[in-house]
């Protein structure tokens, strides 16, 4: 197998990837987005796809958060983003510094999204080229993202400065056993490693470039948030996720273990493969996410159409994220709703409607809606071609 070194300069030098060991080439992944663009242009309804691109604002953001350990749960982030819709300045701790108030690791967290979500919406903004990434617009974009974070040094116990839009300036910080590059090195590093995107740009290139940044660890503090919120902007550059359907860093928190368990594995070893291999995971399982989110509404659409107690609806839920489901299983997420018995005279009544279809494969009983739509096609269609390339593909996308 040829492993290559990809740079030169004294840290990145020792980094190596082996092109035969990634899960796919560039010209799949592009084939699976422009599949995926055909299908938006077709199929997708435009209400969907609307809600997706909203959706997938707050939930990057959200996601990227959490990357942090960001304490905010979901609805507070969906309360803070809304001031930054209807005021992208609202300054919320302005009050509690005026009255000598103390700030809380509440105060860090919600700051933190805000300026996350603030930055997120402006770069998506931008009609960003890659040849408009350079090592100033790197320090900018974590400046905005950490911008009045450092406030919180005097409030928070074992607080790391973030130092706004400055290179790190000492060799103190460790990822788990992994030492990043020496500070005086991180000017030579980033600026290679820009140079080289520009010069190879394509959506395996912008993967490893999320590897080999955050392996510079050029930043103080807010590293991670850096390198999403740039593989994000830089994907878009390379014909990828232009409408801002999907998102990979939402994919990173769902499998938040794996995602640091590669990004580690990449760190220690020197190996570029690991994290590169697992951002093409990400960005292939979250193309086929857009599909089943279409399938998710017609099967709902499906639903409530029918002619059936709320109740009942209520217990049948569940088929709509997955195609078919064990009697047990389906039992388990409803029982504290109804009774067994209850539940029971439900799935035969609705069975004798022709609304679902029961199954018996052996001793075990399925239960589907009756209803089929394109999308499930597809979905499978993806399935099987992604599992002859992927060690692993998430149960909620097998089990559509």
């Amino acid at each position: 197998m040829d492993t290559k070194k990809l740079f030169s300069g004294s840290f990145l030098s020792s980094f190596v990837l082996t092109p035969e060991l990634l899960y796919f080439t560039n010209e799949e992944i592009i084939l699976m987005e422009e599949k995926l663009n055909i299908f938006e242009q077709i199929t997708l309804n435009p209400d969907i796809e609307k809600g997706l691109i909203t959706k997938n604002e707050l939930l990057s953001s959200y996601a990227i958060s959490k990357a942090e350990n960001s304490s905010l749960t979901l609805a507070e982030a969906q309360d803070v983003h809304k001031l930054i819709i209807s005021n992208p300045n609202f300054n919320f701790l302005a009050e509690k510094i005026k009255n000598n108030k103390k700030l809380t690791q509440k105060d860090h967290d919600k700051l933190e999204f805000f300026n996350i979500a603030k930055t997120y919406r402006r770069l998506n903004s931008l009609n960003f080229d890659i040849k408009d990434l350079n090592i100033e617009f790197i320090k900018k974009v974590h400046s905005d993202l950490t911008s009045g974070l450092d406030i919180f040094s005097d409030f928070i116990s074992g607080f790391t400065p973030y130092k706004s839009g400055k290179w790190r300036g000492n060799n103190d910080i460790r990822v788990d056993s992994y030492s990043p590059s020496g500070f005086n090195e991180i000017n030579n590093g980033v600026k290679e490693l820009v140079f080289w995107l520009k010069n190879n740009p394509n959506p395996t290139s912008v993967a490893i470039f999320h590897t080999a940044l955050y392996a510079l660890h050029p930043f103080n503090n807010g590293n991670k948030r850096v390198c999403r919120i740039l593989e994000h902007l830089l994907l878009k550059t390379v014909g990828l996720n232009s409408k801002n359907l999907y998102s990979t860093s939402y994919y990173y928190h769902k499998e938040k273990e794996r995602y640091y368990k590669y990004l580690l594995f990449s760190l220690e070893r020197k190996n570029l493969n690991h994290f590169t291999n697992f951002v093409q995971e990400a960005i292939t399982i979250s193309m086929i996410a857009v599909v089943k989110t279409s399938l998710e509404s017609k099967r709902l659409e499906f639903l409530n159409k029918q002619n059936i107690d709320s109740n009942v609806k209520l217990i049948l839920k569940p088929l709509i994220k997955q195609k078919q489901i064990q009697f047990k299983n389906l039992f388990k997420i409803v029982k504290r709703k109804v009774s067994r018995q209850t539940f029971v005279n439900y799935l035969e009544k609705t069975v004798n409607q022709n609304i679902i279809i029961k199954k018996a494969v052996g001793r075990t009983t399925y239960y589907s809606l009756n209803f089929e739509a394109h999308e499930e096609k597809i979905i499978r269609e993806n399935i099987k071609y992604i599992s002859k390339k992927l060690n692993f593909i998430p149960d909620y996308i097998k089990n559509s």
